[in-house]
């Protein structure tokens, strides 16, 4: 079985463009299966990074926090160090460096395969591809919802 790592855009995007809770509360029970299970999880930057709002996504994400989140531990400190040279390699400005590294940090860490919504675009510093030079697997939201099998 797969245990995922969820980044900000994928749970964001789910929430506001994809699968609002309103009309696919079965997806959002879907994920709440997955967290229960010890599953899907992501490290503390997903909560760092979702904007204080009071959609209703938002807040199953903040009461799912004490399943769902990783802190961030001596092992995904290690893994950073794995994951910032590459980042340094590839970006001229190391301040806009946000929380892509600790998602892909806690996906290394946690042997997990991270879910994201970026796409390997070419040029561009993009979560696939930092995932691809370090040979981290990942995986679009959409792959994983046929991976496990969900019908709605």
């Amino acid at each position: 079985m797969t245990n995922y790592c969820i980044d900000t855009s994928t749970i964001i995007d789910a929430g506001e463009r994809y699968y609002p809770i309103d009309v696919f509360p079965a997806f959002w029970d879907r994920l709440d299966a997955l967290i229960q299970a010890g599953r899907l999880r992501a490290p503390q930057t997903l909560i760092d990074e979702l904007e204080a709002k009071d959609d209703a996504w938002r807040e199953w994400v903040y009461s799912r926090r004490d399943a769902m989140i990783w802190p961030i531990d001596d092992a995904i400190q290690t893994a950073m160090a794995q994951v910032m040279p590459i980042y340094a390699a590839m970006v001229t400005n190391l301040n806009s460096i946000k929380g892509d590294p600790f998602f892909i940090a806690a996906s290394i860490a946690k042997n997990a395969t991270l879910i994201t919504s970026e796409k390997p675009i070419k040029g561009n510093i993009k979560i696939p591809r930092i995932c691809e030079q370090l040979g981290v697997a990942w995986s679009p939201l959409l792959t994983v919802v046929r991976t496990e099998g969900w019908r709605f």
